[in-house]
């Protein structure tokens, strides 16, 4: 007598065609293409206008009663707060592109079943889901990073090269936690919740606006154990051109916690579609 094979173990072992992974991610391209095109236009304020104000309202207006230059490394604060904000736009960007469209996928839209229910595994949607969320924080960080040199706030040609890389680390890492947590989350009002106390604290006490070594101790701990401070001093190597070997342990510590994210969106994924 035969066993028909479970729903789990037949989603699992889906064929996917020729290629593999990088074929099914390939696959999903129209449907990301369709969702840029229709989204792009909201965004432009969030990813490019509000980061150019900020730099302005807090790099020119705050600047200029801010003169304590070594306190902020032997740079002006202009030069000291565009990199910062560049991180942490790349960290919002991450969560508007991950926490509520990924939540939709399940709940409203249904996207990610009706992926599923082609020869996609929950892998490949996760896989899908997170390189689009990485080439809108890259085209982000791009945009910024011109706007940063219109400023004068870069020191080299190589060291807006490596910002655009770095913002992109920045965005990619902090996207697949926000996309595992999202796939996890069976509220909406968890999405909520992670900004408020997630997205805005980190952005507050990354040393994007101030140095943390201000802060009390104990503060200074929890700072440097946020990802979004690694980002911030990640960035602040390269738009100034002060690059040491701590900057590979910001880039370490960035490549852990995004593969720890895309693990956690693996098995939030697979957990909800049936497969692993």
């Amino acid at each position: 007598m035969s066993t028909a094979p479970a729903i789990s173990e037949v989603l699992h072992d889906r064929p996917r065609g020729d290629g593999g992974r990088w074929a099914a991610v390939r696959r999903q391209v129209p449907y990301y293409l369709t969702v840029l095109r229709r989204t792009w236009r909201g965004s432009i304020f969030s990813y490019a206008v509000l980061p150019v104000i900020m730099l302005a309202s807090f790099g020119l207006g705050l600047g200029s009663f801010v003169n304590d230059d070594a306190a902020l490394g032997g740079v002006d604060y202009l030069d000291f707060i565009a990199p910062g904000i560049l991180a942490t736009s790349a960290l919002t960007a991450a969560a508007g592109e991950a926490l509520y469209p990924v939540y939709a996928m399940f709940t409203w839209t249904k996207m990610a079943y009706a992926m599923s229910s082609t020869p996609l595994g929950a892998v490949d949607v996760v896989n899908g889901v997170t390189a689009y969320v990485t080439f809108r924080v890259a085209t982000a960080t791009v945009a910024l990073t011109i706007v940063l040199g219109l400023f004068g706030t870069l020191a080299s040609v190589g060291g807006a090269l490596l910002l655009v890389l770095a913002g992109t680390l920045v965005g990619a890492a902090h996207g697949a936690v926000f996309i595992g947590y999202a796939a996890w989350t069976g509220s909406d009002s968890a999405l909520t919740l992670m900004f408020r106390l997630g997205v805005i604290p980190m952005t507050m006490f990354s040393g994007a606006f101030f140095p943390i070594d201000q802060l009390p101790e104990v503060v200074q701990v929890i700072a440097h154990v946020l990802p979004a401070w690694h980002g911030v001093e990640l960035a602040r190597m390269c738009s100034t051109d002060t690059l040491t070997p701590m900057a590979l342990v910001h880039v370490a510590y960035l490549v852990v916690v995004g593969l720890a994210g895309w693990w956690w969106a693996r098995r939030a994924f697979g957990r909800r579609l049936g497969s692993q």
